[in-house]
């Protein structure tokens, strides 16, 4: 499931909010992580205090089981759409992609890159994306 109309932020696990680490598998324990270092990017300032955040990690099983699942994690910034933003989005957004290149580097790796893909949105007021950037991991060096 991805990140619908209404839902409130915080981290949500295949359509299901979550608040507990322990019952989320790698890939959810993960987007808790992404999460928890987004939320003190914003006490500290590089993300705007009036910005909610909203973490969405879902997990697509192939039917037979013959290939690995994929991952998906999708992150929605509410607060920053109005086109005189694009600099506090530009900065939000090396400040997340920084946050995902460390924790997937340290969380995922080396058996995610192949797995795992996000994007970033930020939302208007109605909840429409207004501007995305994509995020992949790269393969270990060596590999």
């Amino acid at each position: 499931m991805l990140i619908e109309h209404g839902w409130t932020p915080g981290v949500w696990i295949d359509g299901d909010p979550s608040h507990d680490t322990a019952r989320t598998g790698v890939f959810g324990t993960f987007a808790h992580h992404v999460h928890e270092d987004l939320l003190t990017a914003r006490s500290d300032g590089r993300i705007p205090a009036r910005v909610e955040i909203t973490v969405s990690a879902s997990t697509i099983r192939p039917l037979w089981g013959d290939a690995f699942d994929l991952w998906l994690l999708h992150i929605r910034f509410a607060g920053l759409s109005n086109p005189d933003e694009s600099a506090a989005r530009a900065e939000v957004t090396a400040t997340a992609l920084a946050i995902l290149d460390r924790r997937g580097s340290d969380e995922l790796l080396p058996d995610g890159p192949d797995r795992y893909g996000g994007s970033l949105f930020f939302v208007d007021d109605r909840g429409f994306p207004r501007d995305r950037r994509t995020h992949k991991l790269d393969p270990p060096s060596g590999t």
